[in-house]
C-alpha cells in the first residue's frame, strides 16, 4: 500500500524495512525485554528466524503494513510503522532501542514518518494507540504534533498469556494527528 521510503534525516537515515534487514533487527533488541513493534511475541531479543518471520509480518507489498528502521550508521536505534485504516487513515506505531531511549531518535521517526504519510502517501488521519502508564509514549505523542482523542476501556491486550480470555486488558488512548494539525474539538 506504501511506497518505500528512505529520507535522510542528518545524522539519521529513515528507510523501510524487510526481511533482508532481519540481523539488524537481531542486534537491536538484544537488549528488549518488553513487546516490540513488529509483533507481540516473543518479548526480548529476537531470533533471526523470529526477525526474518517478523519482518515479512510487516512487509507493504503483501502484508499492507510497513516498517521503516531509523538508522544511525548501520544501527538500528528505533522504528516506525504503519498499519492501514481505510482509505486515507492508518494507525501509527512506534519502537525505540532499550540503550538509545530518551535521545530523540523516536521522536524524530514519529514526525518524519508522520508528515511523509499525510505529503507523499496522502493520509489525512495518522493515529496512535496508547496505554495510559506509558508516561514518554505520551509525551512523544504531544511533542509530535498529536491531540489526544479518546480513551477506550479496556480495548488494548497485553500479551501476558497467549489466550485473550486469561490476558490482562488495558484501557488505550488514542491519539490523533490530521492532515490540516487539527484534532476532533479543535480548531486548525
Amino acid at each position: 500500500m506504501y511506497p518505500v521510503m528512505d529520507l535522510d534525516l542528518g545524522d539519521l537515515r529513515l528507510r523501510t524495512l524487510t526481511a533482508r534487514d532481519a540481523d539488524l533487527l537481531v542486534e537491536a533488541t538484544r537488549e528488549e525485554s518488553a513487546r516490540a513493534l513488529w509483533d507481540v511475541l516473543p518479548a526480548g531479543p529476537y531470533s533471526l528466524r523470529e526477525a526474518r518471520a517478523a519482518l515479512l509480518a510487516w512487509d507493504y507489498r503483501s502484508a499492507g503494513q510497513v516498517s521503516y528502521g531509523v538508522l544511525d550508521g548501520s544501527r538500528l536505534v528505533a522504528a516506525v510503522g504503519l498499519m492501514p485504516d481505510g482509505a486515507q487513515a492508518a494507525e501509527l506505531a512506534y519502537w525505540v532501542r532499550p540503550d538509545q531511549r530518551r535521545r530523540g531518535f523516536g521522536l524524530r521517526g514519529v514526525r518524519a514518518v508522520t508528515r511523509w504519510a499525510h505529503q507523499d502517501a496522502g493520509l489525512q488521519r495518522v493515529w496512535l494507540e496508547i496505554n495510559p502508564a506509558n508516561a514518554p509514549s505520551l509525551r512523544l505523542a504531544e511533542r509530535a504534533g498529536y491531540r489526544f482523542d479518546e480513551r477506550l476501556p479496556r480495548h488494548c491486550r497485553s500479551w501476558i498469556a497467549d489466550d485473550p480470555e486469561r490476558d490482562v486488558w488495558h484501557d488505550c488512548l488514542i491519539w490523533v494527528h490530521r492532515v490540516d494539525g487539527a484534532s476532533p474539538g479543535t480548531t486548525a
